[in-house]
């Protein structure tokens, strides 16, 4: 999308003079585009996505306007609305979080616990009935998923390139855990439902004198395993990556007797959504070599590999 006509939307959408338009580089979100937008007197993060629902934008913003620390504010359009839509995406507008992100330097214990005390306020709040029953109680990745089972399993039928000959051979490799991961789901979880953020690992946390904890695109209603199963192993560097971090972080947390079943049926069906998507990425870009290297990575020491034992 042209630069002058962000500039327009943002102008007519949301009365943003913008001085300055800057792209920035966007973590996994393929359906997503993200600049830092300046005005004359604020600075702001601007994302046009087609992915996730529009409840989680309004998660969001009720849990800021609640005063919920670390969860950053939506910038209101003209009319009063969280959003606008163009070309079917929708356009939000944040406050700029001049910090790093936590993927990138890691967090100290005392931060990992600062962030266990985080993601319980959003599990213990309680939005309006309207909007509680409007949140998804399924992935919306996991839906769309299967449609790229067929799609990825017939391009490697005939590997096209470097990447896609190795992608055919990580899968002929771990073929008893991706026909697991497609054929063996357990059991759906029963238990009480929260608001869960549906995927907060360190790579959707910024850092500066506190955390902000972004991206609200998969909000969903689910128990808590859903958020802590992140928290539990399998992650690599967008985990706790030692024993010290996940204390530190359930210690943040507060009690909870996990339940471990639960926890296995979220790890399945991420580990599950996971391997296809980032199995599709590497064979229609962007990003195809690594794309490849996350991919081996979920089933060698990642989720998969916790998801099937």
């Amino acid at each position: 999308m042209g630069e002058t006509l962000l500039r327009k939307w943002l102008l007519a959408d949301f009365g943003l003079d913008v001085v300055e338009l800057t792209p920035v580089a966007y973590g996994a979100d393929v359906a997503a585009q993200v600049w830092r937008a300046v005005t004359a007197t604020n600075s702001y993060a601007v994302k046009w996505s087609g992915a996730g629902t529009n409840t989680g934008h309004q998660v969001a913003a009720f849990l800021a306007d609640s005063g919920l620390p670390g969860v950053p504010e939506l910038i209101r359009t003209s009319e009063g609305g969280l959003w606008s839509v163009h070309a079917k995406k929708r356009l939000t507008v944040t406050p700029w979080i001049d910090g790093t992100r936590a993927a990138e330097t890691g967090l100290t214990d005392e931060q990992w616990s600062e962030y266990g005390v985080l993601l319980r306020r959003v599990h213990d709040a309680e939005p309006p009935p309207r909007l509680r029953d409007a949140l998804p109680k399924h992935s919306h990745i996991d839906a769309r998923t299967p449609a790229l089972v067929d799609e990825v399993r017939r391009r490697l039928e005939a590997p096209d390139g470097d990447v896609a000959e190795e992608l055919a051979a990580v899968w002929k490799q771990y073929d008893g855990i991706i026909s697991d991961l497609l054929t063996n789901r357990p059991p759906a979880p029963t238990g009480a439902r929260v608001v869960c953020h549906g995927d907060p690992h360190i790579g959707n946390v910024l850092v500066d004198k506190h955390l902000h904890l972004i991206d609200w695109d998969d909000v969903i209603h689910a128990p808590r395993e859903q958020d802590l199963m992140f928290m539990l192993g399998g992650m690599g560097d967008v985990g706790p990556t030692t024993t010290a971090q996940q204390e530190a972080f359930l210690t943040g947390y507060g009690p909870h007797t996990l339940n471990q079943e639960t926890v296995h049926y979220y790890r399945h069906v991420r580990a599950y959504e996971d391997v296809i998507n980032w199995s599709h990425q590497a064979l229609t870009g962007p990003d195809e070599p690594y794309a490849l290297q996350v991919t081996k990575g979920i089933l060698t020491t990642g989720l998969a590999a916790l998801a099937v034992q």
